[in-house]
Order: structure tokens, then sequence, then C-alpha cells
């Protein structure tokens, strides 16, 4: 599986954060996670070099797309996307429904629906249905907004409410892919990973 069907995302840079963020984005890569939001706070005094290596690394990437959210504090807030896997998360008619509800509109359109949730991450208000985005099931994001009547459990990554088994098995596929992304990384070069994924 390649993360781009393009030379494009070609490493010019050797990062250690770079690395990091694609055993990071491992899940999203593979497909088991529509989305990932990271945070770089205003005090990262190697925010920019980091914002720098995103952009080289990213950019033209076909597999991966992200947008980068200055916030209020002077931090930013990044959210990769595999469009592919967002497409049929959101498509789901329970998710649709619950979002809609929660303000986005009636007609479903998948880069409207990008839209709405990045004009939210601009605002101070976080939209804690970003969950649905990030692959985590419906019923947790439910219950952690407060509604429904689901219990809460446990914490993983997310707060599981209700049936565990179904978080369970959501976290261990993230976990999996996580784990395959980064023995790739540990056998090869960025570069040579490249032609492997």
């Amino acid at each position: 599986m390649k993360i781009c069907n393009k030379n494009c995302c070609e490493n010019k840079i050797n990062s250690s954060y770079i690395k990091w963020l694609i055993e990071v984005l491992g899940p999203v890569i593979l497909g088991s996670k529509p989305a990932e939001i990271l945070n770089l706070s205003c005090k990262d005094k190697d925010k920019d070099s980091k914002l720098n290596d995103i952009k080289l690394f990213f950019s033209n990437c076909t597999k991966l797309s992200y947008e980068i959210i200055n916030i209020h504090d002077g931090g930013v807030r990044i959210v990769f996307m595999n469009k592919n896997s967002l497409s049929k998360v959101l498509s789901n008619k329970k998710c649709l429904n619950f979002l809609r509800f929660v303000g986005y509109p009636s007609n479903y359109d998948l880069e409207e629906y990008i839209k709405v949730l990045i004009d939210k991450l601009h605002t101070k208000d976080f939209p804690h249905e970003i969950g649905i985005f990030l692959g985590y099931p419906l019923k947790d994001v439910v219950g952690f907004m407060g509604y429904g009547k689901y219990k809460f459990c446990k914490t993983r990554y997310w707060r599981v409410y209700g049936d565990e088994s179904i978080s369970d098995n959501v976290y261990n596929q993230f976990i999996s892919d996580r784990a395959k992304i980064k023995s790739l990384l540990e056998n090869n070069s960025l570069n040579e990973l490249k032609k492997v994924i």
C-alpha cells in the first residue's frame, strides 16, 4: 500500500518528527482511522520547523490531506485525513443524522462537512463531534457529548460508553495499524518506506 500515488512525498528531510508522525498516522495511512488531529503548542520552540517538515513531506500527497488551523492562543491544530476512509464513516446514516443534529448541512457532501468541522476548529468552542471524523464509535461520541443514556465504561484514546466490545475492536485495529507502520519505519528509511507502503 502506498501513502501516495506519486513521488511527491519523497522525503527531502530526515526528520525524527516525521518518522514519529508517520507512526502516529499509521491507522490513517492504512485506512482504519479516517482522520487524526495533532496540536502544536505556541510554546513549542520547534513549532515552525515541524510545520515546515509536514509541508515538505505531505504537501502533494494524494493518500492523505491535511489542514493547518491557527488557534487563538498562538498554537496550531493539524487535521490529517484519509478522505476515502472518512467518506465511508460519514456516509453511515446514523453518523450523518447525528452530525445534522449538531448543525451540519442536511445534504451530505464530504468537502462541505470537512469545511464545517475546520470552521468549528477555528473557534474557542472545541467541536466534540470530531470523534466521528476520528473514527471513534458513534455511541462513544454521543455519550461523551451527553446525549443518550450510555454509561461511561473506561478510557482508551477516547472515553468509551456503552458496549465496550465495539470500542475495543476499533481501538485494537488502530493499535495494529500503528504497529505495522512502526515495524516498517524500524526496517526502512523514509524513502524506502514509501516504496513498500
